[in-house]
């Protein structure tokens, strides 16, 4: 919302210029208490990500209902692996715009955040298509190398292949949805994710499983429901869009090399690390894809069930880094460094708290959790042993995601890159190989590796965000 000043006397008012002020969410991020803007952004974005998770438990729950649930799983798990390699160009791309966004508007700088959305909108529709391709083309390659078995194969690569090529609403409703959550507004994005989660939900629940007068279509029917929700999601993003801060920026939906520069200057580096990310993911389940025959489904199936019973934990991690990107951003585009450092630490210790907390039911009653999902034999001890395992390393986990949104609302992606390859490529790939694979340990050893891994990205990334140069790095 934007407030317009009366023109001066004799003027016209409709040649009178309209002169912008903050709107309320940037008077709280540049100007409030700390711990209450904090909270003002981090509470309706963990609400969306709690509605996010509960949607994928849900899903989960779905599928564990067919009676060939294991390949299911796996099917699934690895076809999100290679769609993840896509999701990570998109998210590169909405760093350098919310950075820049949130960088304008805290210096008041309205125009130039317009002209950044605008240019984001013709880098969506480049960016989906592209990527896209690939993802057509080669998905039963792809579902291969990342680890799929058997029938989990052909499953992957139909799931894979039919969502991408809605790409491009995928890429307006994720971008879209960052530039506002930059802007201050988490609300909107609220509000859209959840009908975008609700579409996906009623419709899985129709085609996964068979009910009304569709046939049960396991796998395939939850790459339909995902293609349909994208879709829908896509008009939402636009309809929000329409009635925003950055409205404006539909005015300047025509191709400008410079500022699409200034945002891939920004953004590559992040795709880049969500590249390396989900490719390290995909070569660690490449390696559980190597284990003994007998072991893989049971594996790849853990992997998957437990990831979605994690993201209760990591996902509020999620809230706390999307709200420090517009905390930091904004409040160095007004000139305090001071408040964005604090905020960002003020982020993280919020995050710390309710990341912990969950990680110690994960400690604690793993068994319980993993039942709820599926009673397979091989799969159930997997789940458990994942989940106390990983608990350890949930507080450097929320370290590492709430200072790299931080460090993303400075225009700093660089150096979350640098300490993405270190951790994952050099550390967590060759540990999980030798623990699982070469010291005989399995899918036990390769969760080991994963959360030292996840250990040291943390104290890495606090250490950058302490020591480092990001307060008086130019965009």
């Amino acid at each position: 919302m934007t407030d317009q000043d009366p023109p001066p006397v004799g003027m016209d008012a409709a040649a009178a210029p309209v002169a912008r002020r903050r709107n309320h969410a940037s008077e709280i991020i540049v100007s409030g208490r700390i711990w209450s803007a904090v909270w003002f952004l981090a509470w309706p974005t963990a609400l969306n990500t709690l509605i996010m998770s509960a949607y994928g438990l849900v899903n989960i729950l779905f599928v564990g209902k067919l009676t060939n649930a294991t390949q299911s799983f796996a099917a699934i798990g690895i076809g999100n692996q290679a769609l993840m390699i896509q999701f990570g160009m998109v998210i590169g791309l909405s760093a350098g715009t919310a950075a820049l966004v949130a960088r304008f508007l805290g210096a008041e700088e309205y125009e130039d955040a317009d002209r950044v959305m605008g240019q984001t909108l013709i880098l969506s529709v480049i960016a989906g298509a592209l990527t896209a391709v690939p993802l057509i083309l080669l998905a039963a390659p792809i579902a291969h190398v990342i680890g799929a078995k058997g029938a989990s194969g052909s499953l992957a690569a139909g799931y894979t292949s039919l969502i991408a090529w809605f790409s491009v609403p995928m890429f307006f409703l994720v971008t879209i949805t960052s530039a506002l959550r930059a802007a201050g507004d988490v609300r909107g994005p609220l509000v859209v994710n959840t009908g975008v989660i609700a579409v996906n939900a009623v419709l899985d629940w129709f085609l996964i499983l068979g009910h009304g007068p569709f046939a049960q279509m396991g796998v395939h029917g939850a790459a339909i429901a995902t293609c349909i929700s994208r879709i829908a999601g896509m008009f939402f993003a636009f309809a929000l869009l329409r009635g925003s801060t950055l409205k404006g920026a539909l005015a300047y939906v025509r191709f400008d090399w410079g500022w699409c520069r200034r945002i891939l200057n920004i953004g590559w580096p992040a795709a880049v690390q969500n590249l390396l990310w989900s490719t390290a993911s995909a070569g660690f389940r490449c390696i559980l894809g190597a284990l003994p025959a007998a072991q893989v489904n049971p594996a790849q199936a853990a992997l998957t069930v437990s990831l979605s019973v994690e993201s209760i934990a990591f996902m509020p991690g999620i809230a706390y880094s999307i709200a420090a990107t517009p905390l930091v951003g904004q409040n160095l585009g007004a000139g305090k460094p001071d408040r964005a450092e604090h905020s960002a630490w003020v982020a993280v210790s919020q995050a710390v708290f309710i990341m912990t907390s969950v990680a110690l039911v994960f400690f604690f009653a793993p068994g319980w959790l993993a039942r709820g999902f599926t009673q397979e034999a091989a799969v159930v001890p997997l789940i458990v042993s994942y989940l106390r395992i990983m608990a350890i390393s949930e507080p450097f986990l929320a370290l590492n995601m709430v200072l790299r949104g931080a460090l993303q609302g400075a225009g700093d992606t660089r150096t979350p890159a640098l300490i993405t390859v270190g951790t994952f490529w050099i550390f967590r790939i060759p540990l999980a190989f030798l623990l699982a694979k070469t010291l005989g340990y399995g899918a036990v050893g390769a969760w080991v590796a994963m959360s030292s891994t996840t250990i040291l990205s943390g104290i890495l990334m606090a250490s950058w965000f302490k020591w480092g140069t990001w307060r008086t790095l130019k965009v």
